[in-house]
């Protein structure tokens, strides 16, 4: 037993002595990407979920072929990535790609890239009219660009570290789940051109007590303001009558109505 606790030690001291010379960081190999190809393009497929992984890039190419398409699900939920890099042939990026990264911190995409862009970390289309992915770890106050009419679905999805988003006169729509989550804003503005508010746009924003909802509004769908505990008061700019409403679309609690809420309409 004895020989067996020495040759331990020994083998312990052996590996020490031969780590204690080197860089441990340089160990961590550069993430691999899993890939498809059809038609002679490249899918970034899937990215690796280590927790050592605090960047992923995507690039130009992959086997010759240019990389096109990142795909459903394949950046999701890797425990402390912080930067994504996005290459100059990519012009698709699919649904839940990048949520759930709550230490993403900002994107970068190449300059030559004829579909996509970022400012200040955040992505955009470039065209600067649809806001696509504010990473979850960004903090404090976000300006949204002057250009921007849609907020896409998810943008904002659990960015729970921001307290206020100003958003500008350009935006006409705020997609499904765009705001899902933001819990620490207790400040918003709606922009009075805004249009269509989508399915559980604003769920879970506890911090809200107060929104109003300018003339323009045309439809706000189901649960938009769900679980909004408490925000009380809701102005609407316009006629009950003249709008199209989903199913409990005002603040409500885990789906329960909120005695206290009182929902003023003001058409002009």
């Amino acid at each position: 037993m004895k020989k067996k606790i020495i040759a331990l030690i020994i083998c312990i001291l052996s590996l020490t002595m031969l780590f204690s010379g080197c860089d441990l960081e340089a160990l961590v190999t550069e993430p691999e990407i899993t890939y498809k190809t059809e038609n002679g393009e490249a899918t970034a497929f899937r990215f690796p979920d280590e927790s050592t992984v605090v960047e992923v890039v995507i690039p130009d190419e992959y086997d010759g072929l240019p990389v096109t398409k990142v795909a459903d699900f394949a950046a999701n939920g890797i425990e402390n990535l912080e930067t994504v890099y996005i290459g100059k042939n990519v012009s698709e990026i699919g649904e839940w790609a990048f949520e759930n990264n709550q230490k993403l911190k900002k994107f970068v995409v190449d300059e030559e890239n004829a579909y996509f862009c970022s400012v200040d970390g955040i992505l955009y289309t470039k065209d600067m009219k649809t806001l696509l992915f504010c990473p979850a770890g960004i903090e404090g106050e976000v300006n949204i660009p002057d250009s921007v009419e849609t907020i896409r679905t998810k943008a904002f999805y659990k960015c729970g570290k921001l307290t206020k988003f100003n958003l500008p006169d350009s935006v006409k729509s705020i997609e499904e789940k765009a705001f899902f989550s933001c819990s620490s804003v207790t400040e918003l503005e709606l922009p009075e051109k805004l249009e269509f508010i989508g399915k559980d746009a604003f769920a879970y924003c506890t911090g809200l007590t107060e929104i109003t909802i300018g003339g323009s509004i045309k439809q706000i769908d189901e649960y938009a303001f769900y679980n909004c505990t408490n925000l009380l008061t809701v102005n609407v700019c316009a006629a009950e009558s003249d709008l199209e409403l989903g199913t409990k679309w005002y603040p409500t609690n885990n789906g329960l109505e909120i005695d206290s809420l009182v929902i003023n309409w003001q058409k002009k």
